[in-house]
Parts: C-alpha cells; structure tokens; sequence
C-alpha cells in the first residue's frame, strides 16, 4: 500500500501542477461567480480524471484488466480528448488478443495525436497485424520522416511491404537504411533472401559478396553464398567457395559433407569418399544425418551388389565408434558383419542393439536365427525366453525356442512353445506349416503317434507340397507299416517334386519294399545308390534283394554297407 500511496501523491502532484499551469487569474473583488464554479466543476473533473486514471493503471500492473478497461473508459467519458486511455486499452486488448478492439483504439489514440511517435508506432503495428499493410506502411514512411535516424522503423516498413509482397520495396527500404547506417549482416541477408525469392540469383549473390568485403572472415557468409551459387547451377563458384569454407573451418563435418556431395556429382569417388570419411569421424556431426547418408548406400549391397561394400563397411564402422549407445548405428553394423560372413561378432552387435533398445524386433530375429545357425543352443534358448516376454503374441520366438529344445533332443520340451506360438501366426502358411512339422517330429519320437499324424496333416493342409513333411510321415508311417497306401502318394510326390534327392528315393524304395513291391523297390533303391552313397542305401538294398532271392548281390551290398559304418568318412 505504501508503494501505490507514493505513486499516487506523485501523480496527483504532476496533474496539479499541470492543472495550475492553465488557471485563469483574475484581479482581486473582480472574479466572476459563474466563473468560480466552472473552474471548480473543472477541477472536481480533473480530480475524478486523475482518480480513475490511476486506478486503471493500478488495475493494469495487477492483470485485472477487465477493471482496468472500465477505468480507462471512465477517463474518455470524463475528457475524449486524451489519446492516452485509448493507447493504454489498445495495448490490453491486444495481449488478450483481440485485434479489432485493438485497432479502435489504436486508431482513437493515433487520430487524436499523430505527433506522438508511441501512438503512431503501436497503430501502424495494429495495421500490420490486420492485414492493412498499406496504412500501415504510410505511417512507418511517416515515422521515418520524423526521424530519419530511427533504424526500427526501416526495419519495420520493410516488414511490411515483405508481407505484402512489395519485395522490390522491401529491398529499397533496406538500401535506404544501409545508405544510413552502413552494410550490416543482417540486412544484407535480408536482402539475399528476397533477391532469392524474385529468382534473381545473381543479385542474391552479389549482396554476400558485398558483405564478404566487409566482413572476410565470416564463415556463416561463404556458406549461405555457396547454398545460393547451387541454387543459381554455377556449382564451380559453389565448390570454391566450399573449398576456401573448409579451410577457414577444417573441422566442421557439415562443409565436409557438402564438398562430399558436391564431389560425388562431378564423378571424383576419391574426393567423395576423402570428405564423407572425414565428415563421419566428427563427433560433432549428428548420428542421425549420418545414418540418413549412409541408407541409401546400403540398398544395394542388401541386393547383393557388393562394390562398394568395403567403404560402407568403413563408414557404419566410424559410427558405431564414436555413438556406441546408438541403436540404429549398430543395427546397421552387425546387419554388415552378417552380410561379410562375420557372424559370431555380428551376434554381438544384434544383442547390443536389442540392449539399447528392446523393441526392435528386427535385431532380435536376426540375432536368434544366427545363433540356431551357430548352434548356439543354450544362448538361444534364453534369448528367444526373453523375447517372448516382450514380444508374447510373437510365434517367431516361440517357433526359435522350441527348436532350442528339439536340436537337443528334449522333445517334450519342445512340444509346448511350439503349440502356444503356433496359435499366434496369421496369414504365414510356410511358419505354420513348419511349427507343425517340429510338432509332428518331437511327437513321433515321443511314440506318440496319434498326435504326431495329426500335427503331420495340419502341416499338409498349410503347405501340401511341404517336401520334408511328406518325407518325414510317409517314413514314419512305413516304419510302423500303416497306411502305406497313404505313404506311398506321399513319397511319390516328394520325387516328382525332387527326382534327384537321393534321401527321398530311398524313402519311396523303401515304402514300396514295405509294400511287397521289391521289383520296384530295387528300381528305386538304385536310383538313389546312383546318386550317392549311404550305409542306409546299401542297407536297404541288401533287404529288398534278399526278398527277391538275390542273395550274392544282397551279400556285396550288406559288405558296403559294413564298410561304409567302419569308415564313415568315407561315405
């Protein structure tokens, strides 16, 4: 309270002195009555004025602005002369944002006293604001009349005439200010960019140019003058400039990635490869520009088009090294390891990026399929337990650990990921077909026949040409000497499929031998003996051609196979 009290004992004492200023005097027994009341009705209105003025103010400082409108406008009722409440609830309607009340006022106040710069300023602003940029600008001409010196009111005609699309007039208006004050970065930018805007590359480039003069050594001027000789097609002048860019600033990778671009145009590879090197080992150049320049360079070595492969190899190495904690850079990286045959260390990047982030269901695939092809069982088996537990509707994981369980022969084990996950494919007929097939295999060696032929007919209804599966149960089933009938389709379809698998003759010979078709059996049998040489081969030989009373040849074959068992490096 003290604080307003003071405030307030000041504002009075200003008005009343103002007030004193303008009072009439007259000689002593002479006043006039009349007179005497105007003037006390003048200052019981001057008072109330001051009053309410004061109150609006106070109002305005506390962000009551309702009440401080309400104040202010007491003041116009009192005296519509004063430019100075419109001013001040011009100003508060447009902190609320409300430009058409803003501009009533702002009007007011400028038509009342256009000599006051403040008023003048703040309407021309309210103008520009509503889109009137002709009066607006006719006000900052104005201004500028008034005080040639001002560089903000330059700076605020150009704005307007830019926004009205006066660009020509925006750029006069900067050459004026320039003739004041001198060639200055910022209007000479400035000026670029409308020179720029008219196409006019040529004068765009001579605005930098000037400003180089003035300023040699600014390197934030060669690289907007190199931007705009690209701009213009003069690419030479753009590369000299580059050029005398990256020795003012050696280390900044962004010219060193340009020069790399502008290299790779012009055919120099050696060029390109020197700069991008160099704009990659820089800390300072951000990992995702790096990735974003290094995709496009990995498409064709994912197509197997591997010329370049050594220098992109190159390059994803210096990102991993200098962001190790950045997935996507090793993700690219152990993707090249893979590609370049590299697999265990390639298993090690795949388990840093999922480390990074767990969610990127790609390196987790990758890692665990590698690790089945490194027989890396043990390994597998926990991983893919850990991605189940991220990814729990994910059958590739479930299909991953059970084969993590089927390659060591714990077959029950196998039997319940490989259940559960099969529930969870949709619209991928070969993976369920597959996750049928393991079931089909741990159930037969589990002698669990039943659910082995069922799993057996649901890997056929997805993939009735799977050749391992018809392989696989037409054996079975000629091993437990049922439905051979059923077999043999079966096997015949694995050869007309591959007649020269050698694994799946043997098969068919042998169904047919269960079947008490030896003459055929032989055929058959031989075919697959012609293509290679197995202990099962001369085995089953020797069986069909003892039932065919052939027992000479049964004998040669039964001594083969004997020493193919003794030595089995040799089959």
């Amino acid at each position: 309270m003290k604080k307003y009290s003071l405030i307030l004992l000041c504002f009075f004492y200003v008005f009343t002195n103002v007030n004193a200023q303008n009072k009439t005097f007259y000689p002593i027994g002479t006043q006039n009555k009349n007179s005497n009341k105007k003037e006390e009705e003048k200052s019981n209105d001057d008072f109330q004025y001051k009053s309410y003025y004061f109150t609006a103010i106070k109002q305005k400082s506390l962000e009551n602005f309702e009440e401080s409108i309400k104040h202010f406008e007491k003041c116009i009722r009192l005296d519509k002369e004063q430019a100075s409440p419109y001013y001040e609830i011009a100003k508060i309607y447009l902190l609320n944002k409300e430009l058409q009340e803003s501009y009533n006022y702002s009007k007011q106040a400028y038509q009342i006293d256009k000599s006051n710069k403040w008023y003048a300023q703040f309407y021309a602003d309210i103008l520009f604001k509503t889109k009137n940029y002709y009066e607006s600008a006719k006000i900052y001409k104005s201004l500028i009349k008034q005080d040639k010196e001002n560089e903000d009111y330059y700076l605020e005609l150009s704005k307007v005439y830019l926004y009205d699309n006066n660009l020509r007039l925006s750029i006069k208006t900067y050459n004026d200010l320039e003739k004041l004050k001198g060639v200055n970065h910022y209007t000479s930018t400035q000026k670029h960019k409308l020179y720029l805007e008219l196409k006019d590359f040529n004068k765009a480039a001579t605005e930098l140019e000037n400003l180089l003069i003035e300023f040699p050594y600014d390197t934030e001027i060669y690289e907007i003058l190199s931007d705009c000789y690209i701009l213009s097609g003069d690419f030479d002048k753009a590369l000299e400039i580059l050029i005398k860019l990256s020795e003012l600033k050696p280390n900044s990778p962004s010219i060193h990635l340009s020069l790399s671009d502008f290299y790779l145009q012009k055919g120099n590879y050696e060029k390109y490869r020197e700069e991008l090197l160099l704009a990659f080992s820089s800390e300072k150049l951000d990992v995702q520009l790096k990735i974003k320049k290094i995709v496009p360079l990995l498409t064709p070595i994912y197509e197997n088009k591997l010329e370049k492969f050594d220098f992109v190899f190159e390059l994803s190495k210096i990102i991993v090294e200098i962001h190790p904690f950045d997935a996507m850079s090793n993700y690219i990286y152990a993707d090249l390891l893979r590609i370049d045959q590299k697999t265990e260390l390639s298993v090690s990047y795949y388990k840093k990026v999922v480390e990074i982030n767990k969610n990127e269901i790609g390196a987790w695939e990758e890692m665990l399929f590698l690790e089945l092809r490194l027989n890396r069982l043990d390994s597998l088996n926990t991983d893919s337990e850990h991605a189940i537990e991220i990814f729990p509707t994910n059958p590739i994981f479930y299909y991953l650990n059970g084969l993590s369980f089927y390659y060591k022969k714990n077959y029950e084990k196998t039997i319940e990921p490989i259940k559960t996950g099969v529930n969870f494919v949709v619209s991928n007929p070969n993976l369920s077909s597959e996750m049928y097939s393991i079931l089909g295999n741990s159930y037969n060696e589990l002698k669990d026949f039943e659910n082995s032929d069922i799993s057996y007919e649901r890997a056929l209804e997805y993939i009735p040409d799977n050749v391992q599966v018809l392989n696989n149960y037409a054996y079975y089933l000629s091993l437990r000497e049922e439905n051979l009938e059923r077999a043999e389709k079966m096997s015949k379809k694995t050869i007309e499929i591959f007649p020269e698998e050698a694994n799946y003759l043997d098969t068919y010979a042998w169904i047919l031998y269960k079947m008490k078709k030896y003459e055929q059996a032989k055929i058959w049998m031989q075919k697959a003996i012609d293509i290679s040489e197995s202990e099962t081969f001369y085995s089953h030989m020797a069986e069909i051609l003892i039932e065919l009373g052939e027992k000479e040849e049964a004998e040669f074959y039964l001594e083969k196979s004997k020493l193919l068992k003794e030595n089995p490096k040799n089959e």
